[in-house]
């Protein structure tokens, strides 16, 4: 998933002039947290902070930002600008979350291109974002001097320092029938490296997605061996035995981050006894979620375990990233 460095690149490189917003603090109610992000040019839009009246209010002040340096009314001849602004969104904007939140606006004219390009893409400490009047290119891309865990902002100061972004979790999904297709469906906004195995490519949809690596294999365990550390590994194929050897071989490699099984209690507790069988401790069994997906979505329809999936996953990344 592309970080922000690249996502103004790409605006900026089609001749678009961009404006990034930034959640830089949230207190009290509001509709997205810290660190959440949109872009705005004169096109359109990507992101969102939460839409409603605050998402109305900092797209019309991005265009403003825009306009202001499409003009260069301020003589800046680098064409970048950095501000925060707070909004209050009771009172303020007339919105019932009753929390306030300060944005950061970040504007950058088609002459910034190059300094974002010479900027290394690897950043493993975070960025400081800092206003002030005297901007220049140099300013653009400030790295950290500490690791930054998590959005901080310094109002009294103008600065924020945010975490670098996140990177994709390798997603294993092995089997292509009707809940497969349903759960890749389902998950195509999660930050995940998709990677979609089945032991016959013929299984998979005509239209294939340029985002999924799409594996057909005769041995699906040999994929699942060597898949990387802290993937998330999800077994739903059309054989109870082919589940079952990919779960003994996700356990036993032992280095996964998630591991889901499609099916019912019933189906869990006889794996157990198996895997129990070749040597499977119960300490490892106690890292297979059997059955996949919320408990309270009981329906079997596809497109139902699809979204129920897809929400158990999303928890996941949450839990593991916050």
């Amino acid at each position: 998933m592309p970080g922000w460095k690249q996502k103004i690149e790409a605006c900026l490189a089609a001749g678009q002039p961009v404006c990034r917003i930034v959640i830089a603090e949230a207190k009290g109610s509001t509709p997205r947290e810290a660190g959440a992000d949109m872009y705005v040019t004169k096109e359109g839009i990507k992101g969102t902070i939460g839409g409603g009246t605050l998402e109305f209010e900092a797209m019309a002040y991005a265009r403003q930002i825009l306009a202001e340096l499409a003009v260069n009314k301020t003589g800046d001849k680098t064409g970048f600008t950095r501000q925060f602004r707070r909004f209050v969104l009771g009172p303020h904007l007339g919105q019932c979350c009753g929390g306030q939140v300060s944005l950061l606006f970040e504007g950058f004219s088609l002459n910034c291109l190059p300094a974002l390009q010479a900027a290394p893409d690897k950043n493993t400490t975070g960025y400081l974002h800092s206003s002030g009047k005297n901007l220049g290119l140099k300013d653009i891309y400030v790295p950290a001097e500490q690791p930054v865990l998590h959005p901080l902002f310094e109002a009294k100061t103008g600065q924020l320092q945010m975490p670098i972004e996140r990177t994709e979790t390798p997603f294993y999904l092995y089997g292509a029938g009707h809940v497969g297709r349903a759960v890749m469906g389902a998950v195509a906004g999660l930050c995940l490296d998709k990677i979609w195995i089945d032991s016959d490519d013929s299984r998979f949809p005509e239209i294939r997605d340029p985002a999924i690596s799409y594996v057909p294999a005769s041995d699906m365990t040999r994929i699942a061996s060597h898949a990387p550390k802290g993937a998330i590994h999800l077994v739903m194929s059309y054989s109870h035995r082919i589940d079952e050897a990919l779960v003994y071989t996700i356990l036993k490699k032992g280095d996964f981050g998630r591991l889901g099984l499609i099916g019912s209690h019933t189906k869990y507790q006889r794996f157990c006894h198996s895997l129990k069988k070749q040597g499977v401790s119960d300490s490892s069994l106690d890292q297979l979620v059997c059955p996949i997906g919320l408990p309270d979505l009981q329906s079997k329809d596809p497109a139902h375990i699809g979204l129920s999936v897809a929400a158990q996953i999303a928890s996941w990344l949450e839990a593991d990233f916050f």
